[in-house]
């Protein structure tokens, strides 16, 4: 396997759909366009909210500037995104590696592995490293002969206690970190990223049609 890592793998990972709405700001005023068209401007809804459901049905040019989707449609919509954006984040749950999803960043990660270490883990990180990043692997094990697997494990075991240099052990955990963040199961990557695209998008299209009658009521 080639060390030569592509774009997309160096730039579209695991961590970055492990952001996707992380923030709470971000999240509140992403309801907002759809608290609009779903509530206030639904005459469906007038009853329940003391006549204030409808308001864009109320004005003058209303019926010049016609719905896109009527209130069923709207609802379609609204499930079927919901459907994707669930399926997207099932998707994350079953398929991205613990080191990213347990964890804030590579930091955290390692503050949290480093005490419990033994040589047969750091061994399990190597192999990794070393089947996807073979001149990586190959350097880590110039620096430490005792990840190879022919050294038996109680030998690994005591070089491993001896160990004084904790930038290999640091070295090891990152690069274990970045192969698992950038090579574990692509297209559950590529999978996950688009059903959240999808939906998003299929989200968005009635607040966007939405905002064009607003506007067409406001300059008509």
């Amino acid at each position: 396997m080639s060390d030569q890592e592509t774009y997309l793998q160096k730039n579209f990972d695991w961590h970055i759909l492990r952001g996707f709405g992380a923030s709470k700001i971000a999240s509140v005023t992403v309801l907002m366009p759809f608290i609009g068209y779903v509530i206030l401007y639904n005459s469906q809804f007038t009853h329940w909210l003391g006549g204030l459901g409808g308001m864009l049905d109320q004005h003058d040019l209303s019926d010049s500037c016609t719905p896109y989707f009527n209130f069923f449609e709207r609802l379609n919509l609204l499930y079927c995104g919901l459907l994707s954006l669930g399926l997207s984040a099932l998707t994350y749950k079953l398929f991205a590696p613990k080191e990213v999803s347990h964890y804030r960043d590579v930091d955290e990660y390692i503050d949290s592995v480093r005490p419990n270490l033994t040589a047969r883990r750091i061994r399990v990180m190597y192999r990794t490293i070393a089947n996807r990043r073979p001149k990586i692997g190959q350097s880590l094990l110039e620096r430490a002969g005792w990840l190879e697997n022919t050294i038996p494990i109680s030998k690994a075991s005591i070089e491993f206690n001896r160990n004084e240099n904790d930038d290999l052990i640091l070295d090891i955990l990152r690069n274990f970190h970045q192969a698992q963040n950038r090579h574990y199961y692509r297209l559950a990557v590529v999978f996950c990223a688009f059903l959240f695209v999808l939906g998003t998008l299929v989200l968005s299209l009635p607040a966007i049609t939405f905002t064009m009658r607003v506007l067409c009521v406001i300059f008509a």
